[in-house]
């Protein structure tokens, strides 16, 4: 039997926060489950499989919504699946994004085993359950596949999916919130759960496309999924470049210093230093890297301001989280964004054409 790694708690904590909970009414939310909530705010935690299925059970006895895997799933955007994500949207085309997210799915979620296979018809992405899901096979299903049509819309534009969307199971009482959500191409009792995505959609750009970008999180997204095929035993298979990228990354919110990274690592700043220049790059090097990603990974998300951003990031005003952005990209966070959403229109356009 093939080892895992935990998956990442993040989608547990997106639940928790969605349901409203806090720490003094959380008792039902971990009920059964070996995880805390101090457990569950540790940014780079991690949560057994068996424990999380426990969570979202209790989830949907504490929700009552039948539809709760929909209404979680409208909440996962690009930016909520770490180097996944940022491997996603900074990809060439819509065509290379799917075929990451099937390719490295199992680096963020365990309850699917995803494959991908393209012909006259489209390319087809075809998820079969990892183990029986039982009662929670249509809010995990929901979720999941929520999670990839909204990383479809990202490229090519609400509304403009062309395609089909199968579900195994049988049609449910709230069924036309799957037409709200997905369009009018949706299906059940189907032999297989799938997307099938139209030949003139695969080639769209991404409106944020960064080739540097993108080859760094993918690198990230392998080292990860080694990880888990591997069955790593808790021995370390990183380089201390990569072990910082991965602390920095995991943990948003916060400017890391090089002092506050050693002392996570076990070692002084002045080890550190010494291993990053044996690797051949330096500590400021990868956190500017890691910024620049996060920054890119939030402007994804339209909902967020600048403000909000920089305020996410750990910078205490805007202005200071400008001027970094600036340094990092050669443009402000609203010629970036302006240049994105030109992009972003052309696209459209071309699509109604």
């Amino acid at each position: 039997m093939r080892n895992h790694k935990h998956p990442p708690s993040s989608y547990a904590r997106i639940l928790f926060r969605y349901l409203r909970l806090s720490e003094e009414n959380s008792q039902r939310y971990f009920e059964g489950t070996n995880v805390s909530y101090e457990e569950l705010m540790t940014l780079d935690g991690t949560i057994a499989r068996h424990d999380m299925v426990k969570i979202y059970s209790n989830a949907q006895a504490i929700s009552g919504a039948e539809d709760l895997g929909l209404l979680v799933g409208t909440q996962l955007n690009l930016s909520t699946h770490g180097p996944l994500g940022v491997a996603t949207f900074s990809a060439p085309d819509l065509r290379t994004a799917l075929t990451l997210l099937a390719e490295y799915g199992r680096t963020r979620v365990e309850f699917f085993e995803t494959t991908i296979s393209e012909d006259s018809a489209g390319l087809k992405i075809n998820f079969a359950e990892a183990f029986d899901l039982q009662d929670l096979r249509l809010f995990i299903t929901e979720t999941v596949l929520s999670g990839l049509f909204a990383a479809i819309e990202f490229f090519v534009g609400a509304g403009q999916f062309k395609g089909q969307i199968y579900f195994s199971y049988a049609k449910p009482s709230y069924w036309q919130r799957y037409h709200d959500d997905f369009g009018g191409n949706v299906q059940f009792n189907r032999s297989a759960t799938e997307i099938i995505v139209a030949p003139c959609l695969l080639s769209v750009p991404s409106p944020v496309a960064d080739a540097r970008l993108h080859r760094e999180a993918v690198a990230i997204c392998e080292q990860q999924l080694k990880e888990i095929t591997a069955g790593e035993t808790g021995k370390s298979v990183l380089s201390i470049e990569q072990r910082v990228s991965k602390l920095i990354s995991e943990n948003p919110g916060r400017i890391w210093t090089s002092n506050e990274v050693a002392a996570t690592l076990c070692m002084s700043s002045r080890t550190l230093i010494r291993k990053l220049a044996l690797e051949g790059t330096k500590f400021q090097i990868i956190r500017d890297e890691q910024a620049k990603k996060q920054a890119a990974n939030y402007l994804t998300d339209a909902s967020l301001s600048v403000e909000s951003i920089g305020h996410l990031m750990g910078f205490s005003d805007a202005s200071s989280f400008r001027r970094s952005f600036k340094r990092w990209f050669g443009e402000t966070p609203s010629q970036y964004l302006g240049r994105a959403r030109r992009t972003d229109a052309q696209i459209t356009k071309d699509l109604k054409r």
